[in-house]
């Protein structure tokens, strides 16, 4: 046997045993997610207010958060409700006071028991992870509504302490 085929030999050997290896390594599950804690309840509503002390409903946004306890996952259960709102309201969660997420959510549906009869609305259950240690989350909702002829960004938030740090 020519010193060739033994080098040739050799590698295959050590490629077949690293494939095997690589196979058995991705056939070994992933660590399961953490155990999530209560619900906190999110209700954020958008109203502007005219100068003529007119109270107009904006949007809406109701539901949950939740973190895991292992402090790297939130989850946001909730119905955005775009009522009067020019534009469609975004949603922003910071985690630790730095931005994370920023979406709007419409699916087309009338939800009046949550969002009173008002606009169309989206369901949102999404799961984020963070990289880092989650100690809070903010919680903003942002919409746009008209006074007459000026357009008035109107906002609400609050912040959700992870119960597990």
């Amino acid at each position: 046997m020519t010193s060739m085929n033994k080098v040739r030999r050799r590698l295959t050997g050590l490629f077949t045993i690293t494939l095997a290896m690589l196979f058995t390594a991705a056939l070994v599950a992933a660590p399961a997610h953490a155990t999530y804690g209560p619900p906190q309840p999110v209700d954020l509503n958008l109203r502007g207010t005219s100068s003529t002390g007119l109270i107009t409903p904006v949007g809406r946004l109701v539901g949950s958060v939740q973190f895991d306890d292992g402090n790297s996952y939130y989850r946001l259960d909730a119905i955005a409700c775009r009522q009067s709102s020019y534009v469609e309201p975004t949603i922003k969660i910071d985690v630790n006071g730095a931005l994370h997420q920023w979406f709007s959510s419409s699916d087309g549906i009338r939800r009046p028991e949550v969002c009173g009869g008002h606009g169309m609305s989206g369901a949102v259950n999404v799961e984020f992870a963070y990289s880092g240690i989650i100690y809070n989350i903010k919680v903003t909702y942002e919409g746009l509504y008209f006074e007459g002829s000026t357009a008035k960004p109107i906002s609400k938030s609050r912040t959700y302490d992870n119960p597990f740090n």
